[in-house]
């Protein structure tokens, strides 16, 4: 998470509203600046609302953990990132989190049911983990909330007269074969949040983030975080899962499923544009082909709805020819032996922020378990920040060699780690072959749209021809491949950016003159 204050709002509001070169600024970005600019507003609304109730939400806290006291702290001091807050609540013998998810950052307002989505496979990811990689050091999920206002609380903090009823009845689910019910049990009361809840436990450790400048660069560092991700992947690894999906929470509320669409952070984003994914929510894979696809499409529907999603003509024609290109090669980076899998539960989130640990970079805690979801072995790739370099940050080739450098540091590790824990080796073997034939930028270019294209002319075009990315002619041909009347689409998407210009003016004269 990164943290923010909402003492900061008014003055970046204010900020936007007078200063000339924001108004650019916004011309010229990729996002959708028309719904950002009503994010500070938003989360201060709910900040409010969640204020205004503070006395409940401590009598509930008090309820679920049977105290007579508890204190959450005063919202300047809550914890934000991108799509949740996270508000300390002191209790009288340990601080535990109340986290929420922020509804106008994952597309609730278009598509109804994305906040009970993302809660209920982030609560299905915590339950399975807890019971199946215990070795996996997360936090521990006191509590839960849904929308529908039920509460189910934790073994550890459920008194013995109701835990006994769950535990009988998953003795004997398992005795029958069938699913196991979770171990959490509802609660009498009720709650007042509409988009529900988690009660999770304090992190231990600090996050990486905080460190990394100061002894990214030294390898005894390094090989002790390298260590505890390697160990972390592994016993992931040990359960194949049946299909690429994630884990949700069923409608029953008793059991958990491999039953959701993978839901990454990518489909939430867009829809939160009003951008429809063309992913439904009960859309899982057993191929790998049909998932890319479907990755692929959402690109496409982003440059089809995104009133901004072209600068230009060139721009437009350069993205279309990219994506008909990543389609076509789609074959030569993917091993046809994975193509049914196996498939694994992965942490999709696991960056540097995500990642807490002690002095000397163990792993302690891994948070925001939300966008897990099991992966093709194949697209497990190493983590793309072991230099220092955004995604599609790897400009020239000493930073490619650089990473090479480091990659392989890492991937000695995991082998060393996989053979201790399975007597042989092959995910650290099939990660360096997947970074040798350039499927590692593959794979990321399909899954993060913003870095697409950059991804495909350094590093995925230049691998077919050299010369192809300095040429014009290239674009010029592949996107009329696009799609049928590719050419009369980015006329029209000229025309939707030229509206949004004017709505984006509109606003920030009119905010202006309210100032």
């Amino acid at each position: 998470m990164d943290p923010t204050s909402p003492g900061a709002v008014p003055e970046a509001t204010k900020l936007w509203q007078s200063d000339t070169s924001s108004l650019a600024a916004a011309i010229e970005s990729e996002q959708n600046k028309l719904v950002s600019m009503h994010y500070p507003k938003l989360k201060e609304d709910l900040y409010a609302s969640l204020d205004a109730q503070k006395c409940q939400l401590e009598a509930m806290i008090c309820k679920i953990f049977q105290v007579s006291n508890c204190r959450i702290i005063p919202s300047e001091i809550w914890t934000a990132g991108t799509f949740n807050v996270a508000i300390l609540v002191r209790l009288p013998h340990e601080n535990v989190y109340l986290r929420l998810p922020f509804p106008h950052r994952i597309g609730e307002q278009h598509f109804p049911g994305n906040a009970e989505e993302k809660l209920r496979t982030e609560i299905a990811t915590y339950l399975w983990l807890q019971e199946h990689c215990k070795d996996v050091p997360i936090p521990n999920l006191y509590a839960f909330g849904l929308p529908d206002g039920s509460v189910f609380t934790s073994p550890g903090i459920t008194p013995w007269w109701r835990k006994i009823p769950r535990q009988l009845d998953r003795m004997v689910s398992m005795l029958l074969g069938r699913p196991t019910p979770i171990q959490h049990v509802g609660c009498s009361f009720h709650h007042g949040l509409p988009s529900g809840f988690l009660v999770l436990s304090e992190a231990e450790g600090k996050p990486l983030a905080k460190t990394w400048g100061d002894h990214f660069e030294n390898k005894n560092y390094r090989s002790t975080l390298f260590r505890g991700l390697a160990r972390i992947a592994l016993s992931l690894n040990s359960t194949r899962q049946p299909r690429i999906a994630s884990l949700s929470l069923q409608p029953d509320n008793r059991t958990i499923s491999l039953c959701n669409r993978p839901l990454n952070m990518h489909m939430h984003m867009i829809e939160n544009d009003g951008v429809p994914s063309g992913i439904p929510r009960e859309r899982t894979y057993l191929e790998v082909d049909p998932y890319i696809s479907d990755l692929l499409s959402l690109q496409d529907s982003k440059l089809r709805y995104q009133p901004n999603s072209m600068l230009d003509t060139d721009d437009g024609k350069r993205q279309m020819a990219a994506l008909t290109c990543l389609r076509a090669t789609l074959h030569h980076f993917l091993d046809a032996r994975y193509r049914q899998g196996p498939f694994y539960l992965t942490l999709t989130d696991l960056h540097r922020s995500n990642i807490f640990v002690d002095e000397n970079w163990n792993i302690k805690t891994i948070i925001d378990l939300e966008w897990t979801h099991t992966l093709p072995v194949e697209m497990q790739s190493p983590p793309y920040w072991l230099t220092s370099k955004a995604v599609d940050g790897f400009k020239e080739k000493q930073h490619l060699e650089e990473y090479e450098k480091v990659l392989k540091e890492y991937l000695a590790v995991y082998k060393d780690e996989e053979i201790k824990r399975n007597g042989s080796s092959w995910q650290a073997e099939l990660q360096l072959r997947t970074w040798q034939r350039g499927s590692f930028w593959f794979f990321h270019a399909t899954k993060e749209p913003k870095a697409m294209y950059n991804l495909f002319n350094r590093h995925i075009q230049p691998a077919f021809d050299e010369d192809h990315p300095e040429m014009s002619i290239f674009d010029e041909v592949f996107c009329c491949y696009w799609g049928y009347e590719a050419l009369s689409l980015i006329d029209k998407k000229l025309g939707d950016r030229k509206a949004y210009i004017e709505q984006l003016r509109e606003e920030h004269y009119a905010r202006s003159d309210d100032d």
